[in-house]
C-alpha cells in the first residue's frame, strides 16, 4: 500500500478519535438529539475543530489516492471534484460555528450551515459517482461491488439526516401542544447524521484499503 492510502487509513482512524473525545468531554450534548457540530461550541472545542480539519485533509488524501493510482477508465473526474469539495468544505467548518439550539441566528451559524449542506451533498453525489466508475475496469471492479452499497447507505442516510434537523427545527419552534414533526425524527436527528458521516468515513477507508 502506498503512501496517500496509508495517509487516507491513519485520517480516518485519527477523526473518529477525536470525534469520540470531543463527545466524552461534553456529555450534556446529546449523541442522539445533537449535531456533531455542536460540540465545538463545548469544552475543548477546539478538539471537534480540528476534526473537520482532519476528515478535509483525508478526503483531499482520498482523492490524490484515486487519482494516481485507479485506472484512467475507472476515474470518476465529477466525483473527485465533488470529494474535493467534500473535502475542503469539512476544513471550512472549522471556521463557522454552528447555531445552537435556542439561540438567535448568527451569520457564522447560516455560514455553517450553508458549507455543511454543500459539503453533504457533495460527498454523497461523488461517494456512488466514483463507487460505480469503479466497476469500468477489472482491477477495481470487486472494490466498486463493495464500496457502492456503503455509498448509497450514505446518500439515504443523508436525506433522513436532513429531515430529521428540519423537524427538530420544526418541534422547537412549535407549541408543545404541536404533535412531533414526522413522528419525532427530530429527536434522533443526531445519531442520524452519525450514522451518515460514519458511513463516509467507513466508504473512504473501506476504497483506501482497496487500493
Amino acid at each position: 500500500m502506498t503512501a496517500l492510502p496509508l495517509l487516507t487509513l491513519a485520517g480516518v482512524s485519527v477523526w473518529v478519535a477525536l470525534v469520540f473525545i470531543a463527545q466524552l468531554a461534553n456529555p450534556e450534548q446529546s449523541p442522539l438529539a445533537m449535531g456533531m457540530s455542536g460540540l465545538v461550541t463545548g469544552r475543548y472545542g477546539w478538539i471537534m475543530r480540528l476534526a473537520f480539519v482532519v476528515r478535509g485533509l483525508t478526503a483531499l488524501a482520498l482523492v490524490g489516492a484515486l487519482s494516481s493510482l485507479v485506472p484512467e477508465a475507472a476515474t470518476s473526474d465529477l466525483g473527485l471534484v465533488l470529494l474535493a469539495v467534500w473535502g475542503g468544505a469539512s476544513a471550512l467548518l472549522a471556521a463557522y460555528d454552528t447555531d445552537m439550539p435556542g439561540d438567535e441566528p448568527t451569520p457564522h451559524g447560516h455560514g455553517h450551515a450553508v458549507i455543511a449542506f454543500v459539503a453533504y451533498v457533495a460527498v454523497a453525489v461523488g461517494t456512488v459517482l466514483v463507487s460505480l466508475k469503479l466497476g469500468d475496469a477489472e482491477a477495481t471492479a470487486d472494490l466498486a461491488r463493495r464500496a457502492l452499497p456503503i455509498a448509497l447507505l450514505a446518500a439515504v442516510a443523508m436525506v433522513v439526516q436532513f429531515a430529521g434537523f428540519a423537524a427538530a427545527a420544526h418541534d422547537a419552534a412549535a407549541a408543545s401542544a404541536s404533535p412531533p414533526f414526522f413522528g419525532g425524527l427530530g429527536r434522533i436527528a443526531g445519531l442520524i447524521q452519525r450514522v451518515f458521516l460514519s458511513l463516509v468515513m467507513f466508504w473512504t477507508a473501506l476504497v483506501a484499503f482497496g487500493l
